[in-house]
């Protein structure tokens, strides 16, 4: 028989490691109880694929999951006009030629949560028939939309799907809105270098998904002014945002967003160079001319015209000598001031040299008629003028034009069918 004789101290800490073990075990044991009644929670660790995916969604990422909901693609149907064959692969429904019927697409998306859906007005120029595909990640749905009124002299239109029909569609997906009003950015307070996102159906339904696509960029410059393209009939263009995003084709329409996912434009145009691989410059209306030919179309059917009542004239070479005015700039001087409009109660009178409208040089007659037509009706303008040879600072309401209200007026007044 083989006894075995431990040393004291050795028995003593066997002891204590027993005693610590059967700690241990109970402890565990008391905190499974809790656990089990629902006493304490558990610290849950998100697995290292899941915190990888939660790190890329960036701000770029949550902004367009924010709004790309609010995009729509518009197919419009109408009759086109081929002039050579090279017509068939590009086409624009303004210009001569043979009539044909046709389809092509452009983007908008969802001002409000009423169905009105902003976009521009070359996508549906022409068209016969109109109809919206809204999508989203999982299903989409095709409506027949509504032209409510179009803006030509802005390149903007509204259109209205009815809800019951966006319903009735299949869109509603669980507790999900069928509508997705986007956040309304303000185009006025931009910085240049910014993000800049832009969102629509860049080439319709050639790739076959109905789906929103995205391109990213910054803002480069605001405040540009772009001539008319007379080849296609679009423009003049007044205080655009330039942007480096692409806009393809396609993507006329859609919203430009910023990092917050707030709309801050309408994707509108892209401009190509004279110098050849320059390659492109992008262009968007800003939101908060957009916004509000949107309300006024709602509410009119068309943009009310402003009116201030005056003529405007270029600065003739003598008076530019009499008057010691740079050389390099243009002016214009009042020709004509109607008696009791805006302006006269203001105090412009003929001769006054525009120094200033709305703290914008207006070196043309376009450009001052560009300034004023990007006023609301109902608000005030500011204009400095130089008079004797002092500047002089005046506010001028700005009303609707006399002759186009009474014009709109009796057409309300007649009568349906």
């Amino acid at each position: 028989m083989t006894s075995s004789i431990l040393p004291a101290h050795s028995r003593r800490r066997r002891a204590v490691f027993l005693g610590f073990l059967t700690g241990i075990g109970l402890g565990a044991a008391v905190l499974v109880a809790l656990a089990g009644a629902g006493r304490i929670s558990w610290p849950r660790r998100l697995p290292a694929e899941e915190e990888l995916r939660e790190s890329r969604r960036n701000a770029i990422v949550r902004a367009v999951e924010k709004t790309r909901g609010a995009v729509v693609t518009i197919r419009a149907e109408g009759q086109r006009r081929i002039e050579s064959p090279r017509d068939e692969l590009q086409w624009y429904p303004f210009r001569p030629g043979r009539l044909t019927s046709y389809e092509w697409v452009g983007s908008g998306f969802f001002i409000d949560d009423d169905g009105y859906i902003l976009t521009n007005e070359h996508v549906v120029r022409g068209a016969a028939s109109l109809v919206v595909s809204v999508a989203d990640a999982t299903h989409g749905a095709s409506i027949p939309a509504e032209l409510v009124g179009e803006a030509p002299q802005y390149d903007l239109a509204l259109l209205r799907v009815p809800l019951d029909a966006i319903q009735s569609s299949g869109r509603l997906t669980g507790e999900a809105p069928y509508v997705v009003a986007p956040e309304i950015g303000d185009s006025d307070d931009l910085w240049i270098g910014e993000w800049a996102i832009a969102i629509g159906s860049p080439f319709g339904t050639e790739l076959g998904d109905l789906k929103p696509s995205v391109s990213v960029g910054v803002i480069s410059a605001v405040q540009r002014d772009l001539p008319a393209n007379e080849e296609i009939g679009v423009g003049p263009y007044l205080a655009m945002i330039q942007t480096d995003a692409e806009i393809h084709a396609g993507n006329s329409g859609g919203p430009l967003i910023d990092a917050n996912g707030r709309v801050i434009g309408v994707n509108t145009v892209s401009w190509s160079s004279r110098y050849e691989g320059s390659g492109d410059i992008h262009f968007a209306i800003p939101i908060n001319t957009a916004y509000w030919v949107a309300q006024e179309l709602r509410e009119f059917g068309e943009v009310r015209k402003p009116w201030i009542g005056w003529t405007v004239a270029e600065v003739e070479p003598d008076v530019r000598d009499r008057l010691q005015l740079p050389e390099e700039e243009g002016f214009l001087r009042v020709a004509e001031v109607v008696r009791d409009s805006p302006a006269d109660r203001a105090g412009i009178r003929p001769g006054d040299i525009l120094w200033r409208v709305q703290g914008v040089d207006p070196y043309s007659r376009a450009r001052a008629e560009r300034i004023l037509f990007g006023t609301l009706v109902g608000k005030t303008i500011q204009v400095q003028i130089v008079r004797d040879g002092q500047q002089l600072d005046a506010m001028i309401d700005v009303i609707e034009d006399p002759g186009t209200k009474a014009e709109r007026e009796a057409r309300a007044r007649q009568p349906l069918g």
